[in-house]
């Protein structure tokens, strides 16, 4: 597959979908790897921290749910607390590990990837992509203060930036200006991207999610009271990993609009085409018998 390459919005989407496929194996071993342990770690926190929460809920009518005191004891959780905070890691390691996984194969031209050679473009880009994450998280909670709408605007326009940071070396106080000539005219048809990706991710995510929702429900509803608490640590699990899967679908998706804008602003597949124009060895992008219909 050509990444470098310009792409309508079905495209997109099909690139999206076809990349997960085909690279399902070491992606997902990459995601296990990478973002697995914060996931793991999340999850065990999570589910300690409801079950415990569920076995000291205050006794009342039958079915009866205090909302002030389940947030007291939520916020007062050391468990809780944990699982916040590695559960702020998650989305950052993925997005880093899809990208690099991206970068690997585009280097690579056909071989293998392995999670070493994703391990080593994640921690090349790890520092960057922290301080970018915290000046884009900053930036876009602010703008949302105004009215809601200038944060969505800035939310889209920097969806591009950890792609930014992995794919061209970006940083805290490079990437903003790049994000603005790379979108622009084409805010629409990112967020309309982000939005349709994001609408698949929710909808795949019920699959994991539902079983830790049933089981709470029980739990607060009183309906199973001695639910073991491995019960609810696995079904945590499982949604966390979820989780992972599905922000990774999304990541993917923001990534082909940045390789189509790439090649929309700078033609890149065209000058390494004319870069190898007389040479020995077959050019790197796939011939157009190759790309299908894209």
């Amino acid at each position: 597959m050509n990444l470098y390459q310009q792409r309508d919005f079905g495209e997109k989407i099909n690139a999206t979908i076809q990349y997960a496929v085909k690279q399902i194996r070491s992606l997902g071993m990459a995601l296990l790897y990478i973002a697995g342990a914060p996931a793991l770690i999340a999850g065990i926190a999570s589910g300690v921290s409801a079950s415990s929460m569920f076995s000291t809920q205050p006794s009342g009518r039958p079915g009866s749910y205090d909302i002030g005191y389940w947030m007291a004891q939520q916020l007062s959780s050391p468990y809780y607390i944990v699982a916040f905070i590695f559960a702020l890691l998650i989305p950052l390691l993925v997005n880093l590990t899809v990208y690099g996984h991206m970068k690997v194969y585009d280097r690579n031209q056909g071989e293998p990837v392995t999670v070493e050679a994703v391990w080593a473009e994640v921690q090349s880009a790890l520092g960057r992509a922290v301080s970018t994450w915290v000046v884009v998280t900053m930036l876009v909670i602010a703008a949302t203060f105004f009215f809601i709408f200038p944060g969505i605007y800035l939310g889209v326009v920097f969806s591009l930036a950890l792609a930014l940071v992995v794919f061209e070396g970006a940083s805290a106080s490079t990437f903003m200006g790049r994000c603005f000539e790379l979108i622009r005219d084409k805010w629409w048809s990112t967020f309309g991207l982000i939005l349709v990706i994001s609408l698949i991710a929710y909808l795949l995510s019920f699959v994991f999610n539902v079983p830790a929702a049933a089981v709470g429900m029980m739990a607060s509803l009183k309906i199973a009271p001695d639910m073991p608490v491995y019960v609810s640590i696995l079904t945590s699990i499982l949604s966390t990993i979820g989780s992972v899967l599905v922000s990774a679908l999304v990541a993917l998706g923001i990534a082909f609009q940045y390789f189509n804008l790439i090649e929309r602003r700078e033609g890149r597949s065209l000058l390494a085409a004319i870069d190898n124009i007389g040479a020995s060895t077959p050019p790197p992008i796939p011939r157009s018998a190759d790309e299908g219909d894209y």
